[in-house]
């Protein structure tokens, strides 16, 4: 107990006398301190006391919610108002919505269809009246047109309308859906007025060019329409017959004025998308019998597994996926012309080459090929140095297989067989040149012959060796030019200028005069400029201007000029030595080649130096003749090949790079 704690409780009870020491006979007694007296009060009633926690925060005591009195009064005034007056209230409030509804309705502007309207179930609701009808107009254009021909059943063709020339047009229609003033005082009726305003009736427009056009493409002057022989497909496991349809001949102006009047719907399978053509018929030379005919047979041969030789091994191959690999035609001789010769005509098989080695390769022919080997070679230049033969290797005789496939199923033979034949190893070469001119001849011909694709090259060196080598191979070949003439054009244009014969100021293409077509043939292969420029000059200008350049199997046309490797090369020798039209400016021509935007081809190769060169390309061509400016002297090479890339230039002028670094020794020519 310690005096003015706060926790201690209140003695319970009457207080009790102080307890008398022992006296203890014979001692002093020591005086007693007095014990003061406590008035006793009456004791509150006992709290019980929160069970002890054993951490965290003592529990808080708790105080009594305190009532906000602020707001009570208003809170009680309102409730009170509320319960005398919600009949008011409710009145008000659908007033004001009434209100807010009319005036939506009569703000609403009539250039705009009221939300939720269709039309032929299409949903148009809040667009723009002409926004809804382009709408309709461009759906209706993709309907389809069925145009049958005679009493045949199915459709000759299903064109959509936009194609056949025949529009419906729904700005009138949707025109006439109206929202009227009287409609719009009336509370909600924007709810329900769309199933009193209907759409117009639909409206047509024939394009009598686009008709014609149409008829005469697909049935021509003559409107003959050919018959569809009978034929085969596979369902399942079985060959089924695909019935013929007869063929018919009409009147063309009969056809172009149906169609003028057709009046389609938006329902494509309803009568009024159905167009019938009156026709002569004409049968089918195979009919369904014979189809049939050669169904069964077909059908009974293929119904069990179709068994296959693999060497020693016998496999089968179900009948379902033999049934696949065929292909059906019409055998119609050449005297069958009339319907009397028609018995002649019949239906033909063939097995399907691709199919067939599609599925063969996919299982059957791991178990009878054979990879072949690699056969490694050494040369240098043409002389090979060391061989290392790989092994030969067997592949699918695929044409073979064909036939014997075929006669299995026409029961010539009981198994077909899956044949094979010896391939030998592929080859690959480790090539090796000398630095001489005979390593130049056996690089170029060597990199024809390793590439795909035919090439004509031909290389020179003009500066850096004391004596210069050479090489080429198809140097004198012809090839499509593709634009390179340009060079040949691009002199004659600088001589027939400099003579007066041709005027700065002359309209070449398009509004480009002499100058500005010279640039843009030249740098930018552009063909208009070039085309352009052979019509100005002329034929016989063109021709004697290249006579003057020394091109002996060159020939100059507006399409498909050609040219060769050795004329092209004479010409940039020539430019690089300053012996073309020297007085006339000759060298603008090299000048030109330096800025040529394509630089995809020789430029791309050289690792260092500069490049003047001029292009060719169509689609199989690409042509590249330049002058190299390089660290080891100057070299002209021309590239001329057809079925080949830039890639592929650029290859090899980097070998051509790679050979000059070799260092040439002393004498060599």
């Amino acid at each position: 107990m310690y005096p003015n704690d706060p926790n201690q409780q209140p003695p319970v009870g009457p207080p009790q006398p102080p307890q008398q020491p022992q006296q203890n006979w014979g001692q002093p007694v020591a005086p007693q301190p007095v014990q003061p007296q406590y008035q006793q009060y009456p004791q509150p009633p006992t709290i019980p006391t929160p069970p002890l926690q054993p951490f965290g925060n003592p529990p808080q005591t708790l105080k009594p919610k305190q009532m906000h009195t602020s707001s009570g009064p208003f809170a009680l005034l309102f409730n009170d108002w509320m319960k005398a007056h919600w009949k008011l209230v409710l009145l008000v409030t659908l007033g004001l919505v009434v209100l807010g509804t009319i005036i939506f309705q009569i703000v609403y502007p009539n250039s705009r269809l009221l939300p939720g309207t269709t039309v032929d179930s299409v949903a148009i609701g809040g667009m723009r009246k002409d926004e809804a009808a382009k709408k309709l107009n461009d759906l209706y254009g993709e309907v389809k047109l069925k145009i049958y021909f005679g009493s045949n059943q199915a459709a000759f063709q299903t064109p959509q309308l936009k194609d056949v020339g025949v529009a419906v047009k729904n700005e009138n229609r949707i025109d006439d859906i109206q929202y009227p003033f009287y409609l719009r005082l009336i509370p909600g009726s924007f709810l329900f007025v769309n199933s009193f305003s209907k759409a117009g009736p639909l409206e047509y427009a024939y394009d009598k060019a686009k008709i014609q056009d149409y008829t005469q493409g697909k049935v021509g002057d003559t409107c003959t329409i050919p018959a569809k022989d009978a034929t085969l497909k596979q369902i399942d496991s079985q060959l089924q017959v695909v019935p013929s349809v007869p063929g018919g001949v009409c009147d063309i102006n009969e056809f172009q004025q149906t169609l003028a009047e057709a009046r389609p719907t938006g329902n494509e399978d309803g009568d009024a998308n159905k167009v019938h053509i009156d026709s002569t018929e004409t049968s089918a030379k195979v009919d369904d019998d014979k189809a049939r005919q050669l169904a069964d047979i077909l059908n009974t041969r293929l119904k069990d597994p179709m068994p296959i030789s693999l060497g020693t091994d016998t496999q089968t191959i179900p009948g379902r996926i033999v049934m696949g690999w065929l292909d059906f035609k019409s055998d119609v001789p050449a005297d069958s012309i009339d319907d009397s010769a028609n018995e002649t005509a019949k239906l033909v098989y063939s097995v399907n080459k691709d199919r067939m080695l599609t599925y063969l390769n996919a299982g059957i022919a791991s178990k009878v090929i054979k990879k072949p080997g690699v056969s490694k070679v050494s040369t240098m230049d043409f002389t090979e140095t060391s061989r290392v033969n790989g092994a030969n290797g067997l592949e699918l005789d695929v044409d073979k297989i064909l036939v014997s496939v075929t006669d299995y199923i026409n029961k010539k033979i009981n198994q077909a067989v899956a044949v094979t034949h010896v391939v030998g190893p592929t080859t690959v070469y480790t090539r090796s040149y000398s630095p001489t001119s005979v390593g130049y001849n056996a690089l170029l011909t060597q990199f024809a012959q390793d590439n795909p694709g035919k090439y004509g090259l031909v290389l020179n060196e003009l500066s850096g060796l004391t004596n210069l080598r050479s090489g080429s191979y198809n140097a004198d070949t012809r090839f499509t030019s593709a634009g390179i003439e340009s060079l040949y054009i691009g002199y004659g244009v600088i001589m027939e200028k400099y003579t007066g014969a041709l005027l700065p100021g002359a309209d070449i293409s398009e509004g480009r005069d002499v100058e500005k077509c010279l640039k843009q043939m030249l740098v930018e292969s552009d063909e208009d400029c070039r085309l352009g420029f052979y019509k100005k000059l002329g034929f016989a200008t063109v021709t004697a201007r290249g006579k003057e350049l020394g091109t002996t199997n060159t020939a100059f046309a507006d399409k498909g000029s050609v040219t060769s490797p050795n004329d092209l090369q004479r010409v940039m020798i020539a430019l690089y030595k300053n012996q073309v039209a020297r007085l006339q400016g000759g060298q603008r021509l090299i000048e030109f080649g330096n800025i040529v935007f394509s630089n995809d081809g020789i430029p791309a190769g050289v690792t260092s130096g500069r490049v003047s060169h001029f292009v060719g390309e169509n689609d199989t061509m690409r042509n590249d003749t330049a002058l190299v400016f390089s660290s080891k002297g100057v070299y002209a090479l021309t590239v001329l090949s057809d079925g080949s890339s830039w890639d592929k230039i650029q290859a090899l002028t980097k070998k051509i790079e790679a050979f000059k670094a070799v260092k040439v020794p002393k004498g060599a020519k």
